[in-house]
């Protein structure tokens, strides 16, 4: 049965080692493992045959662990079941998913709840580190935004002119979703939106991710922007 909601939610899928790509959420049970009969298909020898599972109930989706060998995580915490919000972000091994909905959350969210058969255990799934006291910030150096500085607060930070993006860009062809900022443990990632635009740090074009370090410069879609993890930025 077909999700029969104007916005539909989708997956923004980051393999290990592959091209990232969006899934739209097309089922009101969407599976996802390493055998061949789930929705979302991981080959990995670290990925339960069937290791889990998002369910849609009336407007909410919701994110269950099917018992796998190596555990779900959602924004570094390992979950049984939780309701995802928009750019809540799923690990299952070295994968990444990124869970992308505008619907507004209407209910409380609840966390409890052979080859092809044996799957390879790896090493405990650990909590995230404490979020730094002062977040990490960006400053506009050039280009057409929004304002001119940033506080980087959540886990999935976009740059681009979609609505729902934490640094907005406001020139006339920017695209909506340029690059994105990911938060894991202590450290953040920046790799290309769904645009496809290009993303260079200290001038040198970023593939996949790249880790972002004090003081560089990222440039995407005619805007440059300083990093910084020291709280106010400067010159």
């Amino acid at each position: 049965m077909h999700v029969t909601t104007t916005q539909q939610a989708a997956l923004l899928v980051k393999l290990h080692g592959k091209a990232s790509e969006e899934r739209l959420l097309s089922a009101d049970t969407y599976t996802i493992g390493r055998k061949a009969d789930n929705h979302l298909v991981i080959d990995d020898a670290a990925v339960s045959g069937h290791h889990a599972r998002i369910v849609h109930v009336q407007a909410v989706y919701f994110l269950e662990d099917l018992k796998s060998t190596n555990g779900t995580l959602v924004n570094d915490r390992r979950i049984e079941r939780h309701q995802l919000r928009d750019t809540d972000i799923i690990t299952i091994g070295r994968h990444r998913i990124i869970f992308r909905d505008t619907a507004p959350d209407l209910a409380p969210s609840p966390d409890n709840a052979g080859s092809l058969d044996r799957t390879m255990v790896i090493s405990k799934l650990s909590s995230p580190a404490d979020t730094p006291l002062r977040p990490p910030r960006v400053r506009v150096l050039s280009g057409k935004t929004a304002q001119q500085d940033y506080a980087v607060t959540k886990h999935v930070t976009i740059i681009g002119a979609d609505s729902q993006a934490a640094i907005r860009l406001t020139s006339w062809f920017a695209p909506k979703t340029a690059a994105m900022i990911t938060r894991r443990t202590a450290h953040y990632l920046i790799g290309s939106g769904r645009s496809g635009k290009p993303v260079l740090v200290n001038g040198k074009t970023v593939s996949g991710e790249q880790t972002l370090k004090e003081g560089d410069r990222i440039e995407v879609a005619e805007v440059t922007l300083l990093w910084t993890m020291q709280g106010k930025t400067t010159a």
